[in-house]
């Protein structure tokens, strides 16, 4: 049995392009792109890791159905201890080091400590600068201080950060992790894509005709646990409140490796890549660009990694969704019913989004002899173009029923292209509501219906312009944080007009509400009465919203 809650290969494919994939950033250029600069600055080489012993430790792994594509270097690079410091002739100031290891297949840069100075701007890129990530700036911090970059292909990257002439405060940006991808990155083979030749594109017709909408609710998940990363499938769901809280769901198997699930550093830089796919057909022959996020906080979890329960795991992103992402909250159904026909939309092998039809009636199953009803047996059809199926890195993507509502997450199964009439198990949506444990945080229905009002189903829908608006340049800043009796919030950049500042816990109910009409002074908020965890702040003007973690001692 293929059992995926063992076994998420990560293959990743980056080809050069003009196309930069974004993660939430500012966009722009480099001031060393126009500017007349030196071409020496610091390089520091990393040592390789001993491909041999790799290798090796690969084999054993593999039996126990992990597949590692990268190791982290441990590292402590800062502007303060590396890098070189450059004057421009108008007052601003750039700071570049270049990283490079011999072998390695790409790169990608894990950082603590990471706070910029509100107009700072980092960047990363290659050498042929093809490949650009950035701007990150202010928006990006974290109180975590945690931080993750995508990956950039070759064994080099360069790191630019550059200070307007009005900005004296340094950056703090410690890179605590050098990521040395060795393998799985590209293959000669296949060329572009890692999933096998019968997956379906999302967008060939007719497969994907009557999943538009719903294409754009699905990610791909890059995983971090520990020293390692996996590529899992997500879906982005609302809840019946409709207040459009981005919630995540993947399976629990995703967050569990070696013995360990991930911890909340390990989630600070967990990244989910939407609009993922290719815009025809055809798979293309330069990667697509994607919107993604870094960072979620765990929200609930269910089935101890699908040994005694249906495997779901429920995150929380810590960034709002930017309108222009045009993503969709799918829609779920609680009802234990047995349907004839929906679709599964997923990222095989991290590839670009699939999917997978079946035509035959779902029947109620156990996994790996857990002895419950948990999940869902599925066995794909043939249809128009091909016979898809599921991979490793389909973990935790969404079956759907044939009106677009999700009713299950993937653990695991026998499907591939080599014995398409194998089923697949995905745990049932019915099951992950109330019945992998009593607590709140085993279940998704104090999540997905807070107020309990007892609803049954959701329709999908898109973000809406009313809730995600947004206004240039505004931000709050919070303080302390960790707070034990207090927290002060500064403002920015805010319209003439009263502000609306609630507290939300973990479970959204408001345990806090004020409205400012004076903001010529910080806000002092006590916070003595709540009970200690997390915490996030809501601050809204208007339309546009803000919305910040805090931890209450």
């Amino acid at each position: 049995m293929r059992d995926y809650s063992k076994l998420i290969p990560i293959i990743i494919f980056l080809l050069l392009s003009e196309f930069v994939s974004a993660q939430i950033s500012e966009g722009g250029t480099p001031l060393s792109f126009s500017k007349n600069v030196s071409s020496t600055f610091q390089e520091i080489f990393m040592t390789p890791p001993d491909l041999n012993q790799l290798a090796e430790e690969d084999a054993n792994q593999y039996k126990d159905g992990s597949y590692r594509f990268a190791v982290l270097l441990p590292t402590n690079l800062n502007v303060s201890n590396s890098g070189t410091w450059e004057n421009i002739g108008d007052g601003s100031r750039i700071w570049r080091l270049k990283l490079f290891s011999e072998g390695a297949e790409a790169i990608s840069l894990y950082f603590n400590d990471f706070k910029l100075p509100e107009g700072g701007k980092l960047f990363l890129y290659d050498e042929s600068g093809k490949q650009l990530l950035g701007a990150f700036s202010s928006n990006n911090n974290r109180e975590s201080g945690n931080f993750a970059t995508g990956l950039v292909l070759g064994n080099t990257v360069i790191l630019e950060y550059n200070s307007p002439s009005n900005v004296k405060e340094l950056p703090e940006m410690t890179i605590k992790d050098f990521g040395y991808a060795y393998r799985g990155v590209y293959s000669n083979e296949k060329g572009f894509g890692g999933s096998d030749e019968c997956e379906v594109n999302i967008n060939c017709s007719p497969e994907g005709d009557d999943w538009q909408d719903e294409r754009h609710g699905v990610c791909r998940i890059q995983i971090k646990v520990g020293g390692a990363a996996y590529w899992c499938s997500g879906s982005l769901l609302n809840n019946a409140r409709n207040d459009e809280t981005p919630y995540i769901l993947t399976a629990d198997h995703c967050a569990y490796k070696f013995g360990n699930y991930a911890t909340q550093d390990d989630l600070d830089e967990w990244i989910f890549y939407f609009n993922y796919f290719a815009n025809g057909c055809e798979n293309p022959t330069v990667e697509p660009g994607s919107n993604s996020f870094t960072g979620a906080t765990k929200v609930a979890q269910g089935g101890n990694h699908s040994l005694d329960g249906s495997d779901f795991y429920l995150v929380l992103l810590q960034d709002n969704i930017p309108i222009d992402y045009n993503l969709y909250f799918n829609g779920w159904n609680t009802n234990n019913v047995v349907v004839s026909q929906g679709v599964t939309i997923h990222h095989p092998e991290g590839d670009i989004q699939k999917i997978s039809a079946f035509t035959t009636p779902l029947q109620t199953s156990p996994y790996n002899s857990n002895g419950l009803p948990s999940h869902w047996k599925v066995f794909w059809s043939e249809t128009y173009n091909n016979w898809g199926v599921t991979e490793p890195g389909s973990s935790g993507s969404p079956l759907f029923d044939s009106l677009g509502r999700v009713i299950g997450t993937l653990t695991g199964g026998y499907a591939s292209c080599d014995a398409q009439e194998d089923p697949d198990y995905y745990g049932k949506f019915s099951y992950h509501w109330t019945s992998n444990g009593t607590a709140d945080t085993a279940q998704l229905k104090p999540w997905l219906d807070p107020e309990n009002t007892g609803v049954a189903f959701l329709n999908g829908s898109f973000v809406s312009i009313k809730n995600y608006k947004t206004t240039d340049n505004f931000s709050v800043k919070i303080h302390p944080n960790p707070a034990n009796s207090f927290i002060k919030i500064n403002f920015s950049n805010f319209e003439n007009s009263k502000i609306e500042i609630t507290i939300i816990d973990l479970l959204g109910n408001i345990r806090k509400s004020l409205e400012i009409v004076d903001r010529s002074r910080q806000v002092e908020i006590p916070i003595v009465g709540l009970t200690a965890g997390i915490y996030f702040i809501k601050v809204v003007q208007d339309n546009a919203v803000i919305v910040k973690r805090i931890i209450k001692n």
